[in-house]
């Protein structure tokens, strides 16, 4: 589920894998990058969000989205989780 940045380019960004430790905790590492024209994304850069087993819990307790597969679902909730707390910037959700 590529999230867009721009008009004149597509940045996008990848939020999955995720992953969950035994504590409730979990590691997120965001990948930033572009799509050419046949479909290779090539990141440019990566940020790693580390939650807290309060914040899995917000994330993993959002109602599923209608029509979206798990990952993309999942994905999405990472995404406005992380977009609500100011860690990334919003963009074009495609």
């Amino acid at each position: 589920m590529p999230i867009s940045y721009g008009s004149t380019y597509t940045k996008q960004l990848k939020l999955l894998p995720v992953i969950l430790a035994e504590d409730g905790t979990a590691v997120c590492t965001a990948r930033f990058g572009f799509e050419n024209s046949s479909g290779t994304f090539t990141v440019v850069e990566t940020k790693t969000f580390t939650f807290d087993a309060a914040a899995v819990s917000t994330i993993l307790d959002t109602n599923p989205t209608p029509g979206l597969s798990r990952r993309d679902d999942l994905s999405l909730a990472i995404y406005q989780y992380l977009v609500t707390h100011g860690l990334v910037e919003a963009g074009t959700i495609s």
